[in-house]
């Protein structure tokens, strides 16, 4: 069967609430704190995160010392696909 232009996506609307948490919980999130804290200690926080289901941001704010704004700053994923990670 061949598709034409764009009517296999007609009527398809993103669920930008169901995006953004499945994003803030995905565990490759936790690799823009490596070079911070460490990979031993990312490993640990993405191993819990997904383990509880919980986003990698809380469970990094419960086990470093990084302030909010800092880990704003770090998991912005939208800003993470313009060029890396920030140190």
């Amino acid at each position: 069967m061949q598709l034409s232009g764009n009517s296999a996506i007609a009527g398809f609307t993103v669920n930008a609430g169901k995006l953004t948490e499945a994003l803030d919980k995905n565990p490759i999130l936790v690799t823009a704190l490596n070079g911070i804290i460490g990979y031993e200690k990312g490993a640990a926080i993405a191993k819990q995160a997904y383990k509880e289901g919980r986003p990698i941001r809380d469970v990094a704010k419960e086990q470093t010392d990084l302030s909010d704004a800092e880990l704003d700053r770090l998991l912005d994923a939208a800003e993470l696909t313009h060029g890396g990670i920030k140190a």
